[in-house]
């Protein structure tokens, strides 16, 4: 026996202290087996792991009372015989595991089994466990696994690949799914920035590395979005977006990102594109199309009112007709302003406005609609000058869109309220009546284009859902605002408009209007001039050569282009009405034509066409026409120009 107070029973005492305070520290606990005599010995430590307590620490190997089996996780108990069986093959092996404890708890042990003594055979005889707790590091691996496989399935779901380029040693990592972005296999590819680049489509190369490079400088991220050929020949379409970390000095020394494959983004796209760029098409094709039988319905409607009193049924059915080509062509008009607004190819012609005028205008055109019902409107204009600077013929239209609105959905005999006032550096116009109201539902889609209220498509009034859309486009255009407001079905209708008032200092609209009114009346009817009017379509060409004649022209007719050569090498007309899409010449080539002699460098050349867009007007002005009128022709607008050209020094366009 050591005694009391031996220096090595001190040493071993401390020792043993140490390692049991390891144990504890490190939620560790051992235990001897001894596979011979079919005994098991616990530390305290270990049994506190398990959760168990056996008298003097002593347990059983093998049969139904093996503690150390019985607590195994179900799913981990077989590999009790595979430790048995690892013993006696190696003196020292890895085990990790799930027990369950009594209490119910799940907990994941790792460790390491030691065997100290084996039998003559070679198998083990007794051998040492120390394992140690790593629930929480098995449940935060677990954690992680979860997530790395959320983000596989995400980059995977959304076509999206993961890069990591090690820009100081020029080493470049790929996750799997950017393989499958760029359309190349691991087995065959190796990602380098050179290998990658030339990934990239020829034509998108040099912008995406000048990107890059200036997104590098800049400090910023780098987003972009190119075109890559593909191994099996195919273009794909590939979003990048990459960040960058730099070190002290501000060197980038790692670039990450993602790649995202949006090439069914992009093929939507150009259908989208091209579904528009066809129904721009098919909207200016049907307004042509739509305007030629017009034009000689307007010029019949307008010879028929300037002869004697007819019969007032005769009179009646006149100005009905008269009124639904000006709505046919003001609903043309609309059509092709809402395309060019979508399209952002609309231009406003700003000037000086006062805006008594814009009202004045627009109720020469939403008055016939409003005296149609028998409604009543009050209009209150503030005293003081307001004035805009803006596009006269726009905003005449917002308000005469609001104006024929509010008439087409309140019953007949409603009251229609415009009423304007200035707010600081604004005006505010205010147009409201007593309708059918609006439902609060469809407020906040009043200004969508084609879009119908119920209670509107309930009334059956018509039109195509655009004038609201015209109207907020040409107001924000301006730089004002409109809203719409409604108590709701049956409690009528407000819309309120504000628009920027024209700084100090803009010339006067008032005075402008007076100079052009003194020059129009200076100006008497126009003199007799010699016109041919050229149209392949007959209706069109004798009607309005009747009209013209009716005023006191001297007119000729012809049919198809060569035809108007002919005609105007021996008539020498001063103005000629040339219809663009003739057969045989067109009116293009007939213009270049006439152009080319001595008279007709000095005629008066008109396109007349059904074609009315900015970029219409574009091409016949290059091809040498002095003016573009879109069927069907105003007959005032008509006279108006025609006074124009007669006299001496007419502005050309």
């Amino acid at each position: 026996m050591t005694p009391a107070g031996n220096p090595v029973e001190t040493a071993l005492r401390e020792s043993e202290a140490r390692y049991r305070s390891a144990l504890v520290a490190g939620r560790m606990g051992s235990w001897e087996t001894d596979l011979e005599a079919g005994t098991r010995t616990w530390s305290k430590e270990g049994m506190d792991l398990f959760g168990i307590d056996l008298p003097e620490g002593r347990g059983q190997v093998g049969g139904e009372h093996d503690e150390y089996e019985a607590a195994l996780h179900p799913d981990d108990r077989h590999l009790a015989r595979d430790f048995h069986a690892l013993a006696d093959r190696q003196d020292s092996f890895i085990a990790e595991y799930r027990i369950v404890r009594p209490d119910g708890r799940t907990l994941w042990l790792s460790g390491r089994g030691l065997v100290v003594a084996r039998l003559a055979d070679g198998r083990a005889r007794r051998l040492i466990s120390i394992m140690a707790d790593v629930t929480e590091r098995r449940q935060v691996e677990e954690v992680l696994r979860i997530e790395r496989e959320r983000l596989a399935l995400a980059l995977q779901a959304g076509q999206m690949g993961v890069y990591d380029l090690d820009v100081v040693n020029d080493s470049l990592w790929w996750s799997p799914q950017t393989y499958v972005v760029f359309g190349v296999s691991p087995e065959t590819f190796t990602p380098t920035r050179e290998s990658v680049t030339d990934l990239i489509h020829p034509d998108d190369r040099r912008e995406f590395i000048q990107g890059r490079k200036d997104a590098l400088d800049r400090r910023q991220p780098f987003i972009h979005e190119f075109r890559c050929l593909r191994a099996d020949g195919r273009i794909a379409w590939i979003s990048h977006r990459g960040h960058a970390e730099y070190d002290a000095s501000g060197k980038p020394v790692r670039s990450f990102g993602v790649s995202l494959d949006v090439t069914e983004r992009k093929l939507a796209e150009q259908t989208l594109q091209e579904a528009d760029r066809m129904k721009d098409s098919f909207i200016a094709t049907l307004a042509h199309e739509l305007r030629n039988p017009l034009a000689p319905i307007r010029n019949a409607v307008q010879l028929l009112g300037r002869g004697e009193a007819a019969d007032p049924q005769v009179v009646w059915c006149r100005e009905v007709i008269d009124r639904q080509v000006t709505q046919m062509s003001r609903l043309l008009e609309d059509l092709l302003d809402v395309s060019r607004l979508t399209r952002g190819q609309f231009a406003l012609r700003r000037e000086p406005l006062a805006m008594p005028a814009v009202v004045e205008q627009a109720l020469e055109i939403a008055q016939p609609r409003i005296e149609e019902y028998g409604h009543s409107l009050t209009i209150r204009l503030p005293e003081t000058p307001v004035r805009v600077d803006g596009d006269l013929t726009r905003l005449a239209q917002v308000f005469s869109n609001l104006l024929i609105n509010a008439a087409k959905y309140t019953h007949p005999g409603g009251r229609l309220v415009l009423a304007m006032q200035v707010l600081g550096d604004a005006v505010e116009v205010r147009v409201s009546d007593n309708g059918i109201g609006i439902a609060a539902e469809q407020l906040p889609h009043v200004f969508e284009m084609f879009a119908q209220g119920a209670a509107a498509n309930d009334s059956s009034q018509g039109g195509l859902g655009i004038g609201l859309a015209l109207a907020k486009g040409f107001v924000e255009m301006h730089g004002g605002s409109i809203s719409a407001h409604s108590a709701g079905p049956g409690k009528g209708s407000e819309f309120v408009v504000r628009l920027p008032l024209a700084q100090a200092g803009a010339p006067d609209p008032a005075a402008a209007a007076a100079t052009k009114r003194s020059a129009a009346d200076s100006a008497a009817s126009p003199a007799r001039c010699r016109i041919l009017v050229a149209d392949d379509l007959h209706d069109s060409a004798d009607s309005l050569a009747l009209l013209l004649g009716a005023i006191g022209h001297d007119v000729r007719v012809a049919y198809d282009g060569e035809e108007a050569l002919r005609v105007a090498g021996e008539f020498r007309p001063e103005i000629v009405l040339l219809d663009l899409g003739m057969p045989k010449l067109s009116g293009f080539e007939v213009c270049r034509r006439i152009r080319e002699t001595s008279w007709g460098r000095t005629a008066r050349l008109v396109a007349q066409s059904g074609w009315g867009q900015d970029e219409d007007r574009r091409r016949t002005a290059e091809a040498g026409f002095d003016h573009h009128l879109v069927k069907p022709i105003d007959p005032e607008a008509l006279e108006d120009l025609l006074r124009t050209l007669a006299s001496a020094d007419a502005p050309t366009r």
